[in-house]
């Protein structure tokens, strides 16, 4: 046996420590007793004990409790670093296995997990660390998939959240038995490199249609067509991709235009990119769908909550177009 353990193990138990730990916290063994609900006769005999096994005094009674003498004070510290291990130890365990609560098995698309969603759990994280009371601990397990393939596993039972968009013009998606959260409006905007458009003369889509362009996952690859044909012209595509921060540095490298979701930006925006709303490109709904048997469990309202405080879909990072906006 290591000799660290079985020296610390000849100084009695480590309870009796985080015992003292409590009562010095509570200033009295009568306070301590009632806080614990144990009997002040019991944690009298544990301080005895751990006093002799220290072959110190801890603390001295006084009439309005304990007072704590050089030794105390330092024992205290140690307590205070045994309580912080202990607990630690079942927190760590319970972020990394879910203990006490709930495993919750989640799936977005690429720009959703690395922007709202990473931050939404790191919030958690969080207020799970600092919070004074215990709740139980939920994990979040996350995987990547575009909004079909997250249906489709959301279907077969193997996640129970799938965070998904789809463009204004289209149908929501929708499966029996689960429920629909909204998250808000995702609007699209027109990346163009800065020094394409010094003169601030590209305010509407046709105003690209000569230009190359990026274009991203295959529903987002499909809406900008359908965009670009509404406009009155059919892109000319020269790269594809469906990294949003591959979108960008093509864009701002000169090689392209591209229509991109504004939240992709919010957590990795690359410089050298002008981004110009447009009304004709409109926005994609985010929606969060889960069986309706979890849809009031708190470790959904947990996330939910979280991702309302991290706003999925901000309202800022392009400004309008003047012309864009003027029919509306």
């Amino acid at each position: 046996m290591s000799s660290v353990f079985e020296h610390a193990l000849t100084l009695g138990e480590p309870k009796r420590l985080l015992i003292f730990g409590a009562i010095a916290e509570a200033g009295s063994i009568g306070a301590a007793a009632r806080a614990l609900g144990w009997s002040q006769p019991a944690l009298s005999q544990h301080m005895t004990a751990l006093e002799k096994d220290l072959g110190v005094t801890l603390f001295d009674r006084t009439p309005r409790g304990i007072r704590l003498t050089t030794a105390g004070q330092l024992a205290r510290i140690r307590a205070n670093e045994l309580a912080a291990s202990v607990t630690g130890l079942r927190s760590d365990l319970a972020k990394a296995f879910g203990l006490g609560g709930r495993n919750v098995r989640l799936a977005g698309f690429p720009s959703f997990v690395i922007g709202p969603l990473a931050a939404a759990l790191g919030r958690l994280e969080a207020n799970a660390s600092t919070g004074t009371d215990s709740p139980l601990h939920h994990s979040y397990e996350v995987s990547e998939a575009e909004p079909p393939e997250a249906l489709r596993l959301l279907d077969d039972g193997a996640i129970d959240i799938a965070f998904l968009f789809h463009h204004e013009d289209e149908t929501p998606p929708e499966l029996p038995g689960h429920t629909t959260v909204d998250l808000g409006a995702d609007h699209l905007d027109l990346l163009v490199p800065e020094r394409w458009n010094r003169a601030g003369q590209i305010r509407h889509l046709a105003d690209v249609a000569e230009l190359p362009w990026i274009m991203g996952c295959v529903r987002c690859r499909s809406t900008a067509e359908r965009l670009c044909r509404a406009a009155g012209f059919e892109p000319r595509t020269r790269h594809i991709t469906d990294n949003p921060g591959a979108i960008q540095s093509l864009v701002s490298n000169g090689l392209g235009v591209a229509l991109l979701p504004r939240s992709a930006r919010r957590y990795s925006k690359v410089a050298g990119i002008d981004p110009i709303a447009l009304q004709e490109a409109g926005a994609r709904r985010v929606t969060a769908m889960m069986p309706d048997s979890l849809a009031t469990a708190s470790e959904i309202d947990d996330l939910l909550e979280a991702l309302r405080a991290v706003e999925v879909t901000p309202n800022t990072g392009a400004e309008p177009a003047p012309e864009s906006y003027s029919d509306s």
